[in-house]
């Protein structure tokens, strides 16, 4: 029985719930905050029994027990000058909490969590030693060490810069996929313009254009992560913007300067325009397509091409792209092209990545390949469907197992491939997640090539699975 509209509907719930669940924490914790910098003010000003301190630490008190209905404990970070719960970055309450955050920081504390079990008398007891003086903290031996002598267990402080590199590589985890779904939104909006016959927004095409080249530039791998992103509900939309991934990553590798991956990124961006004007009936159907619709499926670049033309901004080599991007290397593919020996480069660049997004997704028609599957159909196609020396490269960058493939080793371990090794398409750095019992484990890097080295000559070192099979999603553990 086909499941996957059931297990999308299931993964969209745990989505949901999982923002709610978010949402409901942050404001516990900004309440929280606003206590706890209540009653370290009031306990400064007033003995511990007085009726406002007493009244403060009621509502932290009552704060926190709140609190605990959706975590178990609570974790504030400092990273340079701003609070954060766990990644979150509380930007309001790094504001109107400084002098609290300047305090930490000058007493040596990166962080604090408070654990469940925190009655009030030792909360009273923590914050009398927080508001010692630098200097006595010091002499006393710092208040890591004043907190265990005091026997105050429920509060554990984390040492400066604990949580600087993770929320920095957080931050731009984050940053990129905001910027992967501004890209979602722009095909969105220029779909809508296609239909409604509007001219398109062609500057916005190419911001989100410069935005992922950027990306690509800072850290391939980690956008090539972002390229595993699918959506069984809008695959035109999130295919487009894999698609302009995928190009843009391979051509990098290319002897290309930023002006031409430009054009190429556009072209790869709007490749798939035409399809727009396909119905629905037609780009959804479960089963074979009829000659007839079979032949309105293949007018679908020749409209992208169209619309393209008549947008002022739009380079000539992008609307190819459109025009080129199925007529395949040996020229077998659609629409015919007469009076060339190829396609253009970039024609060829998208052609490869369209094909290998295309393959890795599931569609109304067919179930996903595994990552590692589809590479080996790239491969034993180049020279007729594909350019060759691009199939090269685009293994050489993507590995045999690319990034995000979800696999077993040899141990039994489960993991997620993390990272590829120069120079070794078979032996990639895969992040450990589950143990060879299926039990979750603390994430961690394990290097295929030593277990190679240590694996008889016969052996699979590395198979793919896929993730529909285990419940998992490779993308939450490529941050």
């Amino acid at each position: 029985m086909d499941t996957r509209p059931q297990n999308w509907e299931n993964h969209r719930k745990r989505e949901t719930l999982d923002y709610f669940r978010s949402k409901g924490l942050l404001e516990r914790v900004r309440e929280l905050l606003k206590d706890f910098f209540a009653v370290k003010k009031n306990l400064l000003l007033y003995p511990p029994h007085h009726e406002i301190c007493l009244d403060s630490v009621s509502r932290f008190m009552s704060s926190f027990r709140e609190y605990l209905r959706y975590g178990e404990s609570l974790s504030l970070r400092i990273v340079g000058e701003e609070f954060f719960f766990e990644e979150r970055l509380l930007a309001r309450e790094s504001v109107l909490y400084y002098p609290l955050l300047q305090e930490l920081r000058s007493k040596g504390v990166g962080g604090v969590n408070f654990l469940a079990g925190l009655e009030a008398g030792e909360l009273v007891d923590f914050l009398r030693l927080l508001n010692l003086g630098e200097e006595e903290i010091a002499s006393r031996g710092g208040l890591a060490k004043l907190l265990e002598d005091n026997g105050i267990t429920h509060v554990i402080l984390d040492p400066p810069g604990t949580w600087e590199e993770k929320i920095s590589r957080v931050r731009e985890a984050e940053s990129a996929r905001e910027e992967y779904f501004e890209a979602v939104d722009v095909i969105r909006e220029l779909s809508e313009q296609v239909l409604h016959d509007r001219r398109l927004s062609v500057s916005k095409a190419n911001r989100v254009v410069g935005m992922m080249l950027n990306r690509v530039g800072e850290n391939r791998s980690a956008v090539l992560g972002l390229a595993t992103l699918k959506s069984y509900d809008e695959y035109t939309t999130f295919h487009s913007v894999n698609v302009l991934i995928l190009s843009l990553a391979l051509a990098s590798m290319l002897p290309l300067d930023r002006n031409a991956l430009m054009i190429l990124g556009t072209g790869a961006l709007l490749h798939d325009l035409g399809k727009v004007t396909i119905p629905k009936s037609i780009l959804g159907k479960r089963g074979p397509l009829t000659a007839a619709e079979w032949e309105e499926m293949k007018r679908h670049p020749v409209r992208g091409a169209d619309i393209l033309l008549a947008q002022p901004g739009v380079h000539p080599l992008s609307v190819l792209v459109a025009y080129e991007h199925h007529a395949r290397y040996d020229l077998s593919g659609y629409p015919k092209l007469n009076g060339v020996e190829r396609p253009s480069l970039f024609s060829r660049i998208v052609q490869l990545a369209d094909v290998y997004d295309a393959m890795t997704t599931v569609r109304p028609y067919q179930d996903a390949r595994t990552p590692d599957h589809a590479i080996r159909v790239l491969v034993k196609e180049k020279g007729t469907a594909f350019d060759p020396l691009l199939v090269k490269v685009f293994v050489d960058m993507m590995g045999l197992y690319p990034v995000g493939t979800l696999v077993r080793l040899c141990t039994g371990e489960l993991g997620v491939v993390y990272e590829q090794v120069e120079g070794d398409a078979t032996s990639p750095r895969v992040k450990i997640i589950r143990d060879p019992e299926e039990r979750e484990v603390e994430p961690h890097i394990v290097e295929v090539a030593r277990l190679r080295e240590k694996a008889s000559p016969d052996e699979e070192v590395i198979s793919s699975v896929r993730p529909e099979q285990v419940g998992l999603d490779p993308l939450d553990y490529l941050d």
